[in-house]
């Protein structure tokens, strides 16, 4: 008896949730065929500024978008996690009365927001204007200064200059702000051990209320193997009176030098150019005097000169 009982209980029970749910569904369907109202707000993210200015105030971030429709049509209508990216050059305008102002009437906007929607009563956007206080900006040249740090491997050395491509840029901004802007640097960077020509990109670091021309630049450092190599050449003798003669030992010297291998034979000894000053000899009567160095190739590295003060004889012309 009490089985009986239990199975006709489950019965109801089933039964009794079956209409529940119809109920529900009716319920639901209803409710989706009346028009609601809600609030939505829009990340938004103002792109697009004109090249010669730029915002000299505090640019929205929200914008709250009021809409009526069915409900069937409100579901999912929740905004994006993802700011809708506004162009200024095509919404905006400027104030007639203002020319530092850009303003952007909110209402232009119904395309971002529900560009894939049909028959969304939009009934408000707040703000319903949105306005820029803009600032004229000022250019500039400036060159690039590389922050690299490198060093070769034994038996190679840099082989000439290094090139920065481009080896200058233009900043744009206040005329305050680039007033003391005098070069644009690229990041750290370190290259130890080359035995070849480094060839790389560098990105340029960022400044701080300024924008640049360009966000990376190429870095060109030549490096190849050298040799050491050394010459003798003839002593000159620079302001010597006339009646004067002065004898130098030695009158030869010996110069040593690294070469890469590419230049080792475009070097010879008439390109050096030594000599002692007779001058010094009447200022301060050394009892050595001390070699100059006029000229030599400037893609040699470490020159060196044997002996660097010489000995001399001062004797009077016949």
């Amino acid at each position: 008896m009490n089985v009986k009982k239990s199975k006709i209980s489950r019965k109801r029970l089933v039964i009794f949730s079956i209409f529940v749910i119809i109920a529900g569904v009716f319920w639901f369907l209803s409710a989706m065929n009346q028009e609601y109202t809600t609030k939505i707000n829009y990340k938004v993210e103002f792109i697009d500024f004109p090249a010669d200015v730029r915002p000299a105030s505090a640019v929205p971030e929200k914008l709250q978008v009021t809409i009526k429709d069915y409900g069937y049509n409100l579901i999912g209508k929740t905004g994006s996690n993802q700011p809708l990216k506004i162009s200024i050059k095509k919404y905006a305008v400027k104030d007639k009365n203002d020319k530092s102002k850009l303003i952007i009437s909110t209402h232009l906007l119904s395309d971002k927001f529900f560009p894939e929607a049909s028959g969304i009563n939009i009934l408000s956007v707040d703000p319903e204007t949105v306005i820029f206080k803009v600032e004229k900006l000022k250019t500039k040249k400036v060159p690039i200064n590389m922050n690299i740090d490198f060093s070769c491997t034994p038996l190679f050395m840099q082989s000439g200059k290094i090139q920065i491509i481009p080896d200058s840029i233009i900043v744009s901004g206040t005329e305050k702000t680039i007033k003391n802007i005098l070069f644009a640097e690229t990041e750290a960077a370190k290259f130890p051990d080359l035995s070849d020509t480094l060839r790389t990109t560098c990105k340029l670091k960022k400044i701080n209320g300024i924008k640049i021309s360009a966000k990376q630049v190429k870095i060109i450092i030549p490096v190849e193997k050298y040799t050491e190599n050394s010459v003798i050449v003839p002593l000159q003798i620079k302001n010597c009176p006339d009646s004067l003669k002065l004898i130098t030992f030695p009158d030869k010297i010996t110069i040593t030098y690294k070469v890469v291998l590419s230049q080792f034979k475009s070097v010879k000894k008439e390109d050096f150019i030594l000599f002692v000053d007779c001058n010094e000899i009447e200022k301060n009567h050394p009892e050595k005097l001390k070699i100059m160095i006029e000229s030599y190739p400037k893609f040699l590295k470490s020159v060196q000169i044997s002996p660097e003060f010489i000995e001399y004889v001062i004797e009077k012309n016949q």
